[in-house]
C-alpha cells in the first residue's frame, strides 16, 4: 500500500532539509505546500521558494492557501478540501507528499491535515526537521539549555506577568508568533534585565537577528519571528 509523506523543510534555508526528506520529494508525483491567503486576494507561500530551489517539476507542486487570522472557519474548509485532494491522489496510486516550514510536529498546518488523513486509515510517514528556534540559537551561538536548565515555549503572549511566572520554573523562554501582542509587550521587556536574542525570517535572504532589543523600537515585526529570552 502506498503512503502519504509529511516532509519538514526547516525554517527557511533550503539546505537544512534532511537527506531523507529531499529524496522523497524528488520521487513524489505530487507535492502539496501551504501558503497564506490575504483579504485582498493575494497569495504568498513561505515554503515555495525552498521547493523551487530543489529544481522540482513545477507541475508537481500544488498549493493550499489559508486565510490569516484567529477565525478558523475558512481554514477548516481549506483543510477539508486539501485532505480530499490528498485522499484522491493517494487512491490513484500516486506518491504524495505534504511539506511545511520548520518541523511538521511544531505549530504546523500539517497537523490539521494529519488528523483528517488518519481518520481515512491512510498510511502516513513523517520526516521531522529543524525548528526555527534551533536555527536561531545557532545563529546567535548561544545554548538553549545546559545541564539541569529547563526550556519553555510560549506562543502568542502579550503578558509580561506570564513570562515572569514561567521564569519561576524555567531558565530559558522562547516566544513564538510574537507579532500579535508585540506592541503591548515590548515596553515591559525593556524594563527587565533579561538577555534577549531576536530572530526573523531565519535562513532566508532577508534574515535579521539582533541581541540588542532596543533596536526593535520601530521595527515592523513579521509573522516569522521569535524571541529567545534568558534570565
Amino acid at each position: 500500500m502506498n503512503k502519504i509523506y509529511g516532509i519538514s523543510l526547516g525554517p527557511g534555508d533550503p539546505e537544512l532539509i534532511t537527506v531523507k526528506g529531499l529524496k522523497i520529494l524528488q520521487e513524489s508525483d505530487i507535492i502539496f505546500y501551504p501558503g497564506s491567503l490575504f483579504e485582498d486576494g493575494r497569495k504568498e507561500s513561505y515554503v515555495l521558494p525552498m521547493l523551487e530551489s530543489y529544481h522540482l517539476d513545477p507541475a508537481r507542486l500544488q498549493g493550499f492557501f489559508l486565510r490569516m487570522g484567529l477565525d478558523r472557519t475558512a481554514a477548516e474548509e481549506t483543510y477539508d478540501q486539501t485532505a480530499a485532494q490528498l485522499h484522491s491522489a493517494w487512491q490513484e496510486g500516486k506518491k504524495v507528499s505534504i511539506v511545511c516550514e520548520g518541523d511538521l510536529s511544531f505549530y504546523a498546518s500539517f497537523s490539521y491535515l494529519l488528523e483528517r488523513l488518519k481518520a481515512e486509515n491512510i498510511t502516513i510517514d513523517l520526516v521531522p526537521g529543524i525548528n526555527s528556534f534551533s536555527l536561531g540559537a545557532a545563529k546567535h551561538q548561544v545554548p538553549l539549555c545546559l545541564q539541569q536548565e529547563k526550556l519553555a515555549v510560549l506562543p502568542l503572549t502579550a503578558s509580561i506577568e506570564k513570562i515572569e511566572q514561567t521564569f519561576e520554573e524555567f531558565d530559558t523562554i522562547i516566544l513564538m508568533k510574537i507579532r500579535m501582542g508585540w506592541k503591548e509587550l515590548f515596553p515591559a521587556l525593556l524594563t527587565k534585565k533579561w538577555t534577549y536574542y531576536y530572530c526573523e525570517r531565519l535562513g532566508t535572504a532577508v534574515e535579521y537577528i539582533t541581541a540588542d532589543i532596543t533596536s526593535l523600537q520601530n521595527r515592523e515585526i513579521p509573522y516569522f519571528s521569535l524571541l529567545i529570552i534568558k534570565k
